[in-house]
């Protein structure tokens, strides 16, 4: 009989055992029905999220060489493939760079601005080729790699147009090269050139002056570069902040 109690026991702990799991299934399956969501998203202020601000570089290469007639202000991002003096983006170093000697030194005057509705900048000369560099067949007259190579730059930035035409870059900041020594149309530059934003963002930043110089040095006296032309590029990138 001892042994029928314990048994009889044992049934019914397994039975509250085997209830007990099934009120737990039923338990969670109520819970679940019942469940209330709050959904929440990422804002900003106003009816907008999470955002970037607007970093925008404008040049200005002039429509001549004292600055007197503006170019219009414009964008030029990617590496032009051929010259065309027409359009924006092309220095305007006047007559005499065509028809450089040893010694002469010939100026072209443009302008960096942070464009309206962009922040501050800070701009660099990160890149400096000539045009066509290592494709085959750009090595001609109009574009010689050897006159290239024999070319020396300055640029210098708070020059303004008329005084870069004139060629009394005194005052400004160099940029590439000094007064003391010009340097390889190949030279790029670490110098950091502050574009400040507009007032509000319909108003562009105040322009930055860039007068560029180049210089056939006296030195040269390589007769095979006499009747030669060449066609340096160079690009200026810009990085947020100023």
């Amino acid at each position: 009989m001892v042994a029928k109690t314990t048994s009889n026991k044992a049934t019914k702990v397994r039975a509250l055992l085997a209830g007990g799991l099934v009120l737990g299934i039923g338990a969670a399956f109520t819970l679940a029905a019942w469940t209330d969501n709050e959904w929440v998203f990422g804002n900003s202020g106003g009816d907008n999220g999470p955002g970037t601000l607007t970093y925008h570089m404008e040049q200005n290469t002039f429509s001549n060489t004292n600055g007197s007639g503006d170019s219009a202000w414009s964008d030029k991002p990617n590496m032009p493939t051929v010259p065309d003096s027409t359009v924006d983006g092309a220095l305007t170093f006047g007559a005499i760079s065509a028809a450089l000697k040893p010694g002469d030194t010939a100026y072209a005057p443009m302008q960096l601005r942070a464009a309206a509705g962009s922040e501050a900048l800070t701009a660099t000369l990160a890149e400096a080729v000539r045009l066509g560099d290592g494709v085959p067949g750009s090595d001609v007259d109009t574009n010689s790699a050897a006159l290239y190579s024999a070319l020396t730059y300055r640029a210098v930035q708070g020059v303004t147009a008329p005084n870069c035409a004139a060629g009394t870059l005194t005052g400004g900041t160099d940029i590439v090269g000094s007064a003391a020594a010009s340097v390889p149309l190949s030279t790029t530059s670490g110098v950091g050139i502050s574009l400040a934003k507009g007032a509000d963002a319909t108003t562009a930043g105040t322009p930055v002056d860039i007068c560029f110089a180049i210089t056939l040095p006296s030195s040269v006296t390589d007769v095979s570069l006499q009747g030669k032309q060449t066609i340096p590029l160079w690009r200026f990138t810009s990085i947020a902040g100023s």
